[in-house]
């Protein structure tokens, strides 16, 4: 069993100490000096998030450190008090742009065996004022979340340079057993990594290659911690046209192959399947039929998979999958 705990602050210090580049080499050469073991390549970034930051003035000149404790403190959750000290006091929120990089290191042959490194990168920018359209907030929730606060984003200026902020690294060989043992948890990742391995693609390939896994730790019901995963792949391709779900035979055999071929992997088009879906069901249907009819082009490892996923269909999207059969 793997036990990062005695190196966590360790990996929180050199985050904090490593400037942000291009590729985090800097950052990789650093980690291996606290695990020398495990061999981390960057392998991914997922952007578009925000987290609330805190307070300042026209000039940029810094108020609060964070906007929700300030509020509390000025205003005893009395919004009314609050706008009536600093309506007038052009104030603006502040909010930090985050992006996540996902690090890997293989630990094994498998598709669980390796351990994954997750470090946020943060940068602080003028947001919005602090009361949107001039509004008397409702409650201190509202005044945090305004309605119409995107509408009223001023440009982003920065207040501090981009920086790292470790997040977690996890044994993901690991997780995979703790799940399984824990009754109640989503194993739809566990799956997918079952496939991967069972493929094609996991004789020749390792998953941490072409996918990362997007954890989300939380409480259920009972108050035990759990952790839902979603893989997300590495390389980015487009989503086929709906006029490919019309396809077969040869047609479809060869688009299939040319995108696994860009993928950098075989069967590349079912696993983004099961993390995009969109037209993917269709096209997969398309394939069974071909090889219903006997017009095969899958090996056969693979074509088992998919007739087990049309009978037993998952994803990982919200879109309602078709009636498969």
């Amino acid at each position: 069993m793997t036990n990062f705990e005695p190196r966590l602050e360790q990996l929180k210090q050199i985050c904090h100490e490593i400037k942000p580049g291009v590729h985090h080499v800097s950052l990789v050469e650093a980690v291996s000096t606290i695990l020398p073991d495990l061999p981390f390549r960057y392998r991914a970034t997922l952007s578009g998030w925000y987290r609330l930051g805190g307070l300042v003035d026209a000039d940029g000149n810094r108020i609060a450190a964070g906007l929700r404790e300030w509020a509390e403190s000025e205003s005893d959750h009395d919004m009314f008090t609050l706008y009536e000290k600093y309506g007038a006091s052009d104030y603006y929120t502040t909010r930090f742009d985050g992006q996540c990089h996902y690090f890997v290191a293989p630990t094994g042959k498998g598709a669980s065996d390796f351990v994954q490194l997750k470090v946020e990168e943060l940068t602080e920018v003028v947001d919005h004022p602090l009361f949107v359209n001039d509004q008397i907030p409702d409650d201190l929730e509202d005044l945090l979340d305004p309605h119409g606060a995107f509408k009223a984003r001023v440009e982003p200026r920065e207040l501090t340079p981009p920086r790292y902020e470790f997040h977690s690294v996890t044994d993901i060989s690991e997780l995979v057993g703790k799940q399984v043992a824990s009754e109640g948890s989503d194993l739809r990742y566990i799956r997918f990594l079952e496939e991967w391995d069972n493929s094609i693609a996991g004789g020749k390939l390792r998953f941490c290659d072409h996918f990362v896994l997007k954890l989300l730790p939380f409480l259920d019901r009972f108050g035990e911690r759990k952790t839902e995963a979603t893989p997300v792949p590495v390389k980015k391709l487009p989503v086929p046209a709906d006029n490919i779900a019309g396809m077969s035979g040869t047609a479809l055999s060869n688009f299939l192959k040319e995108y696994d071929k860009n993928a950098g992997f075989p069967f590349a088009w079912y696993f983004n399947m099961l993390v995009e879906q969109k037209i993917w069901p269709q096209i997969a249907l398309a394939v069974y039929t071909d090889h219903q009819r006997n017009y095969r082009y899958l090996p056969e490892k693979d074509l088992e998979i998919l007739e087990n996923w049309i009978r037993y269909p998952y994803s990982f999207g919200l879109n309602r999958l078709p009636s498969l059969i």
